[in-house]
């Protein structure tokens, strides 16, 4: 199983931004449906073995978790974005009635909406997965020795906060795929290809 956890400083979490104008009214979801893409689709296929968090923290009601789950996803994914904004829009309505912080609804098969923080979701993941941290400074990625399930954090275009790196400092090794900062979703795409090329389970 491959995780990847994004966190999204200022990312809408309310239903009220505008589909025509994504940049501009959404706190950059645009970037997540961008990440999503990356994380699931092939060219003739989906991948099955992956789970994704978006951690959104932007206002009114911060923060707002919502998982993806590969192997139970029935909801399609395109390309396009603007269909993937309108899913996370219909996710984060259906997450307005939630209220405490660790119960997680299920909105579609494979799709869960919570009130989970980055930290909540960090200690979580740990339960089954070995944890990495993609970062410029990190060590090498061809250098690293990846056995069962892993699981990669990574900011958005304004990055984590000294705050999430110390929480992460002891739990994650830092790992690079190349000196320049580079698109999350061209980061998570190169990992996928990355891991594709080794003999880890599916």
């Amino acid at each position: 199983m491959r995780t990847f956890i994004i966190k999204a400083n200022k990312a809408k979490t309310s239903p009220d931004f505008r589909l025509s104008d994504l940049p501009g009214t959404s706190g950059r979801i645009d970037v997540l449906c961008r990440f999503l893409n990356a994380a699931f689709l092939l060219s003739h296929g989906f991948r099955r073995n992956v789970r994704v968090w978006l951690l959104l923290y932007g206002p009114p009601n911060p923060p707002k978790a919502i998982r993806f789950e590969g192997a139970k996803l029935r909801v399609r994914l395109n390309p396009d974005e603007l269909s993937t904004a309108k899913l996370i829009m219909n996710i984060l309505e259906a997450g307005e009635r939630l209220k405490e912080p660790g119960k997680e609804l299920e909105v579609y098969p494979g799709l869960y909406v919570s009130n989970r923080t980055f930290e909540d979701v960090i200690r979580l993941t740990l339960k089954n997965s070995a944890l990495y941290y993609l970062h410029e400074d990190g060590k090498p990625i061809g250098k690293v020795s990846f056995k069962g399930n892993v699981a990669f954090v990574l900011g958005d275009h304004e990055g984590l906060s000294k705050e999430d790196e110390a929480f992460l400092e002891g739990i994650a090794e830092k790992v690079s795929v190349g000196k320049k900062s580079y698109l999350a979703s061209h980061v998570v795409a190169y990992v996928n290809i990355f891991l594709d090329s080794l003999t880890l389970p599916p």
